[in-house]
């Protein structure tokens, strides 16, 4: 039994036996003991990226590691294995920008070039819109309209 004798002063048991008060238990000691291991992990990849990622990978298989330090070692070198949405960089391409001078005439100038639909479903209607298009692309917009 770890009790053995009375204290006087307080009348509760002294402690005679087991762990030291204060001092850790073994599930502490090895968590502090991961977290320094990956500690020394970060410093390294500040150093090289490599053989930083080693070591998490290291201390993410070591059996004695807590599932908690082994989540936050996951967490860590998935960050770094797979960029956020704020570094990815996107590439497009933009279509050339279409003659006319308001949004409308623009759109139907797109329609025309890039649908490779009949706008309509008679022939001499589409040479006449064709033609429309064209002129539209060159004329300006009446003072009046503006």
């Amino acid at each position: 039994m770890a009790y053995k004798e009375i204290d006087p002063l307080t009348g509760k048991r002294k402690k005679s036996g087991g762990r030291v008060p204060g001092s850790q238990n073994v599930s502490v000691r090895r968590r502090h003991e991961a977290m320094d291991r990956v500690n020394v992990a970060l410093a390294e990849m500040s150093r090289d990226t490599l053989s930083g990622m080693k070591l998490l990978q290291e201390v993410l298989r070591h059996p004695d590691t807590p599932l908690d330090v082994k989540i936050q070692c996951a967490g860590l070198l998935t960050k770094h294995e797979s960029p956020s949405a704020s570094e990815q960089q996107y590439v497009t391409h933009m279509p050339p920008a279409m003659p006319g001078d308001t949004q409308s005439e623009q759109m139907a100038m797109w329609w025309a070039l890039y649908s490779g639909e009949p706008v309509g479903g008679d022939v001499e209607w589409d040479n006449a819109v064709k033609v429309i298009l064209e002129k539209i692309a060159t004329k300006k917009q009446p003072e009046t309209l503006k």
